[in-house]
């Protein structure tokens, strides 16, 4: 174990970000730092659809954490192609 840690002493002072997995852990972490950035108040009451199909494959996880940050702030949340979405999240009414 602690060969892994040395190594990331090395790469700590020239290295971007150092991120220890496989391909697939790489790219979700990545695409979670990516996302973690975004302002969600730019979605407040808002109805957004998130995009189900695409060239890139996007993990679950990503899918679980968007709704996360956005359930809070949006009006809705659907899932899939503006013709054919899925109902995920509607904010309930207020009185």
């Amino acid at each position: 174990m602690w060969a892994y840690m040395l190594v990331a002493t090395y790469l700590q002072p020239i290295a971007k970000d150092i991120i220890f997995g496989n391909e697939d852990f790489l790219h979700t972490t990545l695409f979670l730092k990516k996302l973690n950035n975004i302002n969600i108040n730019d979605y407040m009451d808002k109805r957004v659809v998130i995009k189900g199909c695409g060239e890139l494959p996007i993990s679950e996880t990503a899918y679980v954490e968007i709704t996360k940050l956005l359930r809070p702030v949006v009006k809705s949340i659907m899932f899939g192609e503006p013709c054919s979405t899925v109902p995920i999240y509607k904010k309930p009414k207020t009185l």
